[in-house]
């Protein structure tokens, strides 16, 4: 019961995601927010990505939007 009461007000999403180097790799992240997104001044675009905190690494990670293959709530 308490799982599922934590898990409404701090829910997780599983995101299927191909690295840089082109591997895919799941990972079990924390809710994304707009508040949390980035840019790159290289491609000229003032969004290209979130940033969340993912359980499988124990620390926030960066993730790009075109590099997202799903991403599904837990």
């Amino acid at each position: 019961m308490l799982r599922k009461l934590l898990n409404l007000f701090s829910p997780k999403y599983q995101v299927v995601y191909r690295t840089l180097d082109g591997r895919t790799e799941m990972y079990t992240v924390r809710a994304p927010s707009h508040k949390c997104e980035f840019g790159n001044n290289a491609e000229g675009k003032s969004v290209v990505g979130f940033r969340s905190y993912c359980l499988n690494r124990g620390q926030v990670r960066s993730f790009r939007y075109d590099r997202i293959t799903s991403m599904v709530r837990v």
